[in-house]
């Protein structure tokens, strides 16, 4: 999956999300501190205003506040903690890939493998950070990290075993699921291609089949060389064209509103060559595998710990591969 607009895996947005701005200190000679952001998407932080797990809550959800609202006294120096920011960052994330028949349907599994990665940003605070879970789902396999205790998971609680001394950076559990029902994905597709005197004519249907899900930012991409001469009849909806040696389909969103769409182009080749087709695309503020944090709090002083929690799936689906 790293074709793409702009990138490909990064086309999402994703990963520009997990650095929010972060604001430092100018010292200038005429004038005290100025506070500057840097360079990077707002995500609304105002002080006084914030709403626990609103800083992650999804990609672009929140808007950005104006300037002045943000700060009214300039600061002397740079604090070492970002007051702004929670002491703990959560990223939930998965993926699912899969392949898929040229008719639609899985060939094979359709996998999805995800990880609960933490980031303490203020150790005085929250250096022995625990979670504890909603009930886990049993059809997922779950791996947690050597650091944790593996007994207090099985209870629903991620805390760190007698000795450790500061909770794990980054992944600190891991799970996943092989599953071969197609209700599994949000998307039915089918390509339907027609030889025609000078190539072939494409057809690609795309249906949303679950109706609670709304997925950002898909791209659907087919492989076709400059010299057979591709060109889109139609995209509904988002728009189609052809650059780098695909022609790309893209839909901004895709949820119930809706609900199926169709994409047609013709190409100088056979349909073998202009497939496997590759899907992407991203689910915000929510995983496959149900991953609800109950409270976050300090395992020495059971004080609760204030953190913001982002949540997102991505898929990787091939068809006719």
């Amino acid at each position: 999956g790293s074709s793409g607009f702009g990138g490909g895996s990064s086309f999402g947005g994703g990963s520009t999300q997990e650095t929010p701005a972060t604001w430092t200190p100018s010292m200038n000679d005429d004038s005290g501190a100025t506070i500057k952001p840097k360079a990077g998407p707002r995500t609304g932080m105002v002080l006084g205003k914030k709403k626990p797990g609103d800083i992650f809550a999804g990609l672009g959800a929140s808007e950005p506040s104006p300037a002045q609202e943000v700060a009214e006294e300039p600061q002397a120096a740079a604090p070492v903690v970002n007051p702004l920011l929670e002491p703990v960052k959560v990223l939930i994330q998965e993926k699912v890939t899969a392949d898929l028949e040229v008719e639609g349907g899985l060939n094979g599994e359709a996998t999805c493998n995800g990880s609960f990665e933490v980031t303490v940003l203020d150790p005085s605070k929250a250096d022995l950070c625990c979670f504890k879970l909603a009930p886990q789902r049993q059809d997922f396999k779950y791996k947690v990290h050597p650091s944790l205790n593996k007994a207090s998971h099985a209870n629903n609680v991620l805390e760190v075993r007698q000795g450790q001394n500061s909770f794990p950076t980054g992944g600190c559990l891991k799970w996943q699921l092989k599953t071969g029902d197609d209700n599994f994905l949000p998307v039915t597709m089918s390509c339907w291609p027609t030889a025609t005197g000078d190539g072939t004519q494409m057809v690609l249907e795309l249906e949303l089949t679950d109706n609670n899900v709304t997925l950002e930012n898909v791209l659907i991409c087919f492989p076709a060389s400059a010299s057979s001469r591709p060109s889109v009849a139609s995209a509904s909806p988002g728009e189609a064209g052809y650059s780098d040696g695909k022609v790309m389909w893209h839909i901004p969103v895709f949820d119930s509103s809706e609900g199926s769409g169709t994409l047609e182009f013709s190409a100088a080749a056979d349909s073998a060559s202009l497939l496997p087709a590759k899907f992407e695309a991203t689910q915000s503020g929510t995983t496959r595998c149900p991953m609800e944090i109950l409270e976050c709090y300090h395992q020495a002083r059971s004080d609760a710990i204030s953190f913001a929690c982002e949540k997102k799936v991505t898929y990787e689906l091939n068809i006719g591969s």
